[in-house]
């Protein structure tokens, strides 16, 4: 697993301090971006391979709000990477409950070609490459922490 503390802020929730469902998005794309640094692959490597992403198919389910001011643990649970990247993630508040899910569809977007494109083959080479203990066939149950 990989996980990230956060701080919900005043951009993060409604009028009536309750986090908003596209902040759980968001941050779930954070650590998506926290993930691919750490794996070797920066925002400035994806900006010279002239790579970005087109969000679709979030799937988001609420089971306690997140209040402003309040800490929470956000996990990524699985991600894999086909044509598709799907990320799973959830939502921790301070006493370790369970408050949210999301889960989110990504694919690779070609800023060139103005195009969805399929995984590029240098990423999936450079996933393939790492230690096997990082690599199942690009689907991991994340192993490791921030």
């Amino acid at each position: 697993m990989i996980c990230k503390n956060y701080t919900v802020t005043g951009e993060d929730v409604n009028d009536s301090m309750v986090m908003e469902t596209i902040a759980y998005t968001s941050y779930t794309l954070k650590l998506w971006y926290h993930f691919l640094f750490d794996n070797g692959i920066s925002k400035e490597k994806l900006n010279a391979l002239h790579l970005g992403f087109v969000e679709e198919n979030n799937e988001f389910i609420c089971y306690k709000n997140l209040m402003f001011t309040e800490s929470f643990l956000i996990e990524m649970k699985h991600c894999q990477i086909d044509d598709k990247i799907k990320i799973k993630s959830s939502f921790f508040n301070a006493k370790n409950e369970c408050c949210a899910e999301v889960t989110k569809e990504i694919q690779w977007f070609d800023q060139i070609q103005k195009e969805v494109i399929v995984t590029p083959k240098k990423i999936l080479q450079h996933f393939n490459s790492r230690p096997s203990s990082m690599n199942h066939n690009t689907n991991w149950n994340l192993k490791f922490l921030y």
